[in-house]
């Protein structure tokens, strides 16, 4: 990108100074207040000109004295009306880390299938099922299946150049525990894994997104830091080969002042910004994200960002490609 781009970037957002000669870089997204709730992995979208909120709910989290784990065959995913803030259908119950994906008038949901007589979180199917109408459901479907002793964790899904892919974390014992491995599908119902693709082999990852925009796939990744843990942004052009941000560019980070956290002791202070996702709605980028401290619960959280996704995560590498 040519320095006048660069310098027309500056304007239009009005996040960069010059000084010098030099742009000095300013995170453009704002943190716009808490939600109150222990909620974790959710995921803003629209349909239908309105704007919802997948949510991965834990039944532990709603009964006094339970613990992580407990009762998790009851764990659902549902779907808020945020302007109405009620839930309006639950499409999945005995699942967990559950996403969505709008496509030609429908709504896909995907999450990991707990099934039976498994322990907590030893998931090895991802199920599927979608709706024209956010109240009837198909009847959930398994789309994917672990190979050898791995297990699914969080998962992703998007449109992509000319096909879909969906990222999950995998614990297989080839590379670090939560590596992301991508897979392909012209269908959304068969997918083949890609030779190559994977991010996080050589350093923790966690809580992905995933978004193609402008020829790049972007995942958003959760970063072990020394004082806690904060979401970061790479991209790549055939998730193969990836181009991180600059370390001192984090993509939403925690603020370590913040304490009083739902279903944790009120002394302890945040230390952890999780599993950002994020949707275009009524002229800005609307995302959704967790604090707290990785353990128990979340603390839920939304921020918003004045242009489109395309615009807020090629902002944070624009300075990289004036070099």
């Amino acid at each position: 990108m040519d320095s006048k781009k660069v310098f027309s970037y500056c304007i239009l957002f009005g996040f960069c100074n010059i000084m010098f000669g030099q742009a000095i870089w300013k995170n453009p997204i704002q943190k716009e207040g808490r939600l109150g709730s222990p909620l974790v992995e959710t995921s803003p979208f629209v349909f239908n000109e309105k704007l919802y909120l997948l949510e991965n709910n834990q039944r532990f989290w709603d009964l006094p004295r339970a613990r992580p784990g407990d009762y998790f065959h009851d764990d659902e995913v549902r779907i808020r009306d945020i302007a109405l803030d009620k839930i309006i259908s639950v499409p999945l119950k005995n699942h967990g880390f559950g996403t969505v994906l709008t496509w030609n008038d429908r709504v896909y949901v995907f999450a990991g299938n707990f099934g039976k007589g498994k322990p907590w979180r030893q998931i090895t199917e991802i199920s599927m099922t979608s709706s024209k109408d956010l109240k009837k459901w198909t009847k959930p479907q398994i789309v994917l299946k672990a190979s050898g002793k791995e297990f699914f964790f969080n998962t992703a899904v998007c449109r992509g150049k000319d096909k879909f892919i969906l990222l999950y974390e995998t614990n297989d014992a080839r590379w670090n525990p939560f590596t992301f491995r991508y897979m392909e599908s012209t269908d959304l119902k068969n997918w083949e894994p890609m030779p190559g693709a994977l991010y996080g082999t050589d350093k923790y990852v966690g809580g992905p997104a995933l978004y193609f925009n402008g020829g790049w796939y972007y995942t958003l990744y959760l970063e072990s830091i020394e004082k806690g843990y904060e979401t970061r942004i790479t991209r790549s052009k055939d998730l193969v080969h990836w181009e991180d941000s600059p370390e001192n560019r984090p993509f939403v980070t925690f603020d370590p002042n913040h304490n009083n956290i739902p279903l944790i002791d009120p002394t302890i202070r945040e230390s952890n910004a999780s599993d950002v996702e994020l949707c275009y709605y009524d002229g800005k980028t609307i995302l959704y994200f967790t604090g707290s401290d990785q353990t128990t619960a979340g603390d839920l959280q939304w921020a918003t960002y004045k242009g489109t996704p395309e615009q807020l995560l090629e902002y944070f590498f624009i300075l990289d490609n004036e070099k």
